[in-house]
């Protein structure tokens, strides 16, 4: 009878040291596209691009926000090809207060939907660059040692002052509107014939992009970028690589761009993370009212054993 009533009597101690202590429950966060936050999905994208030796350097601006969310090489300063013709249009826009001259128009938009290297020699001017980058801040972009009043595309940028150009860029009430519009409409192939859907421009839905590379047989070390948007965030893939492998730079670049567009919002992931904290607290007190309903049951048989017992009277 000892052993019983020293058992009941343990048993009543361990729950009121449950009851009395801290519950922590652990509830997982509801399911999303995927279950990377921006940071694991940039790291993701850049890493499996290594592994074909082509180096990526990424950034993810929120949209809503304009925070910069992630980053991998985001500071890294590269050759911007053609993505630098996302400058000279802002440039103009800007030069001409929004309303072009409706050839100037045609020609711009044409050249970022097929990325036109003759419409850019023919606007081109090397004050583009610095204009546009102290405009928006862009600490890392500007003209480069090649850069020349008949020779662009040696222009240096950054993967996250892209991603902030395209966010600052879309507010901009005299640049938004032509800029974005143009990159909504990009073509799967450029005027030279290049394929131009990878990366950014692969994706459906609310996406646009800009696409730039080096050209083919002009250089044993190559590049190959993608800016745009998802529906969430504003975006760079800058790839660099020691040797010609476009077919697998556009792959890496699209891999990585898929993953950007599976990611949910941080607005998004903030709400999951509150209605989770929710469910735990709610399944916390459940539990401390069951134990709490527990001890008082196990009070009352031990009453009655001590009772019966005629430890009590």
């Amino acid at each position: 009878m000892y052993a019983v009533l020293n058992g009941l009597r343990h048993l009543a101690i361990m729950s009121v040291v449950v009851l009395s202590g801290t519950l922590t429950v652990s509830v997982p966060l509801p399911a999303a596209a995927n279950s990377l936050t921006p940071q694991q999905a940039v790291d993701q994208g850049v890493a499996a691009a290594a592994e074909d030796g082509v180096h990526q350097h990424v950034a993810l601006v929120d949209r809503s926000t304009g925070a910069l969310v992630a980053s991998s090489g985001g500071d890294t300063q590269v050759i911007s090809e053609s993505i630098v013709k996302l400058f000279t249009v802002a440039y103009y826009l800007v030069k001409y207060d929004g309303t072009l001259p409706s050839a100037m128009a045609a020609d711009l938009h044409e050249m970022i939907v097929h990325s036109d290297d003759r419409i850019e020699s023919e606007y081109w001017t090397t004050a583009a660059v610095p204009a546009m980058a102290a405009r928006y801040g862009l600490a890392h972009t500007a003209n480069g040692a090649k850069t020349g009043p008949h020779d662009w595309g040696w222009e240096y940028i950054t993967a996250d002052d892209e991603a902030t150009f395209l966010y600052k860029a879309s507010k901009d009430p005299i640049v938004g509107s032509f800029l974005m519009d143009a990159m909504a409409n990009v073509a799967s192939v450029g005027s030279d014939g290049f394929d131009q859907d990878f990366g950014f421009n692969s994706l459906s839905g609310d996406h646009g992009s800009k696409q730039g590379w080096t050209d083919r047989n002009t250089s044993a070390a190559i590049n190959i970028h993608s800016v745009g948007w998802t529906d969430k965030y504003f975006g760079a893939i800058l790839e660099t690589s020691d040797s010609p492998q476009y077919d697998a730079m556009r792959a890496d670049s699209t891999a990585t761009a898929d993953l950007i567009d599976g990611l949910r919002s941080a607005s998004d992931l903030a709400a999951a993370r509150r209605a989770s904290l929710a469910q735990a607290e709610a399944l916390t007190a459940a539990i401390r009212t069951a134990i709490t309903g527990r001890i008082a049951q196990l009070h009352t048989a031990t009453i009655d054993v001590l009772t019966a017992a005629g430890l009590l009277d």
